[in-house]
């Protein structure tokens, strides 16, 4: 076992090794202060780019929840040039996506198409960043999705469960304690001058990225970009937003919500966790997976669900961006085992805290994270989302030929003290959705 995991491992690094490199990706400054890297791929006639805007729901003012996500719907719905529906056709006629996305920290965006295309769609995505129109009908259009999917997720355990924890585990203020969704009536008021001044505010290259992958030239590329962005003007300096501490508490806290008319309850157990620029990334990124993820879900899939029978499913799921994420266990379990889960998951979170790694399961973590990683690259949006994470964590284009390395020389001892420093069983958080 142990020889066939060490192929698997050497036949993975390789593969790693390929797609990114130094001396494979141009990079260039766009509009001074953002970012632009190519990456030639001659496999396939095809163009994609995945960028990434300082602009998501950390942003929203606070008693207008929601703001960063329903400006993010609106760029695709009417521009100068473009109409909602002429932008469809028109992408629906070249076989291409053009899509914008916002989270928590930032906004998402990306364009899939022909090479030969590829010019008309980097002046699309130009026209849709720059200069969208919020035309009124389309905000009520937008505006009545974003409410409907507030009043359904009312009646979700999963979503209930998931707002209520982070709710009490993370402080008044920290992106993470509200919902990025806002709520029902923080929707409703927000205006079409709201919209536009978001917009206007956030929507600059200041710190955005574009990571470029396809059969085109760089030269060509880069000339383009400059050409297309070239109305797009950087905003006056300004820090990242203020965000509060959040750390697990001193003492465990509950929350219990009841829902009428549903059979399942689900369970979100955790702490606030780590970022991606931590110093425990790789240790705890293992130990999220021994808890959690690999295999059928890790410890916490052989023993509360598989041998005990007392959850429908349970993983593990560390979110670590430019912020702490939270760090949680989330089960969906009969309504009548919800003690005993909530206890299985607490023992097996201690079982990784006192024994971080049993068995094979040092050598499975490291050649899954090494392996998905090769298999993500196999794909030009793979190639081109791992750009983007190499230019936003400042990981440097080196980072695929060192990680196999980081990955391997990741220890017991370090796997172990990361679980003790962040999985604290004195101030985690539960809450439990479940039937009235």
């Amino acid at each position: 076992m142990v020889e066939a995991h060490s192929r698997a491992g050497a036949a993975s690094e390789a593969a790693v090794s390929v797609p990114i490199t130094p001396e494979a990706v141009e990079r260039r400054p766009l509009r001074e202060v953002a970012t632009v890297l190519v990456r030639e791929s001659r496999g396939t006639p095809a163009f994609t780019v995945r960028g990434y805007l300082h602009a998501g729901g950390i942003r929203d003012p606070e008693g207008r929840e929601g703001l960063a996500l329903l400006t993010a719907s609106l760029l695709t719905r009417g521009t100068a040039r473009y109409t909602s529906e002429r932008l469809a056709l028109t992408l629906d006629s070249l076989g291409a996506s053009l899509n914008v996305r916002a989270d928590v920290e930032g906004v998402s965006f990306g364009v899939r198409c022909l090479a030969e295309d590829a010019a008309l769609l980097l002046d699309m995505l130009a026209e849709v960043l720059i200069h969208p129109t919020f035309p009124p009908a389309e905000i009520e259009k937008q505006r009545a999705k974003l409410i409907t999917g507030i009043r359904e997720a009312r009646h979700d355990t999963r979503a209930v469960a998931d707002r209520a924890f982070r709710a009490a585990a993370f402080p008044a203020g920290h992106p993470y304690h509200r919902s990025l969704e806002g709520e029902e009536e923080t929707v409703a008021a927000l205006t079409r001058d709201a919209l536009v001044d978001f917009h206007r505010r956030w929507y600059r290259p200041n710190g955005a990225a574009l990571a470029v992958v396809g059969d085109v030239r760089a030269d060509q590329v880069l000339a383009r970009l400059d050409h297309a962005f070239a109305a797009w003007q950087p905003a006056p300096p300004d820090g990242p937003p203020a965000v509060p501490a959040a750390s697990p508490g001193s003492s465990v806290q509950r929350r219990t919500e009841s829902i009428p008319g549903k059979t399942q309850a689900d369970i979100v157990l955790g702490v606030p966790g780590f970022s991606r620029t931590s110093a425990d990334y790789y240790p705890a990124m293992m130990a999220d997976l021994i808890l959690g993820r690999l295999g059928l879900m890790g410890r916490l899939g052989a023993t509360v669900r598989d041998e005990e029978g007392l959850a429908y499913y349970v993983y593990s799921q560390a979110q670590a961006g430019v912020l702490a994420g939270p760090w949680t266990v989330r089960a969906g379990v009969n309504p009548k085992n919800v003690e005993r889960a909530v206890a299985g998951i607490v023992r097996e979170i201690e079982g990784l805290r006192q024994e971080p790694v049993r068995g094979g399961e040092l050598e499975d973590a490291r050649d899954y994270l090494i392996g998905s990683l090769a298999v993500r690259l196999e794909t030009d949006a793979g190639i081109a989302q791992a750009l983007l994470e190499i230019e936003l964590f400042g990981l440097g284009l080196d980072y695929l030929l060192r990680y196999p390395g980081l990955i391997r020389a990741v220890t017991p001892e370090q796997i172990g003290a990361a679980a003790r420093r962040y999985l604290s069983l004195d101030g985690y958080t539960v809450a439990v959705a479940s039937p009235a």
